[in-house]
């Protein structure tokens, strides 16, 4: 399977959370270890059963991502892979593909990164929290909110926070997935089978 991009994990962490409507805001880990997450968010996400959609999202820089990264790190940060855990519930999925007009707020995801510099590697935490603005039943702007960085000191978290959060490669990408995902969902609906 090919790597996952950075962009495209936090737009697929949007397209599975069907971005729309916030769900409640469950206490940090009281699903972990409560069952086994699926490794496949797109087989979960388009699954019908269970009342949550519950998996675990693998991440990896392109190239130029990581590019992107030393450059905004002053070659400090050579590259990261992430792993990312993601529970929403279903219904907030079915009901975001009806909405037109609202902002989703999607609660905190747990995420697990493995950083590498030019002399060692160590593991960071941190939390993903999507937002999406939808008007006109487009999505128009979108953040991972990317926050709640443990593992490393602010000098270095705070400007990758600021790429994540800011990027406009990554914005660009979240809404192109999430529109294309809305597009989707919506014709498999009309010809007859849920999304």
């Amino acid at each position: 399977m090919r790597p996952h991009r950075m962009s495209c994990l936090t737009c697929v962490f949007l397209g599975v959370s069907a971005l729309i409507v916030a769900p409640p805001v469950l206490p940090e880990r009281a699903w972990a270890g409560t069952a086994t997450l699926s490794e496949d968010c797109f087989a979960e996400l388009e699954a019908r059963d269970g009342r949550d959609i519950a998996c675990v999202f693998p991440m990896r820089l392109t190239d130029a991502e990581r590019a992107d990264l030393k450059r905004v790190t002053r070659e400090y940060l050579h590259d990261l892979t992430c792993r990312l855990e993601v529970r929403i519930e279903r219904k907030a999925i079915d009901e975001a593909m009806a909405a037109s007009d609202l902002i989703f707020q999607s609660p905190e995801q747990p995420v697990t990164c493995s950083v590498t510099t030019p002399k060692s590697t160590f593991d960071v935490t941190a939390t993903f929290a999507p937002r999406v603005v939808f008007k006109g039943d487009k999505a128009v702007d979108a953040s991972p909110g990317l926050a709640n960085v443990k593992g490393v000191s602010r000098v270095l978290s705070w400007p990758v926070v600021f790429y994540v959060n800011r990027g406009s490669d990554i914005r660009v990408s979240m809404l192109q997935i999430v529109n294309a995902y809305r597009e989707f969902a919506r014709k498999k609906k009309q010809a007859g089978s849920d999304p």
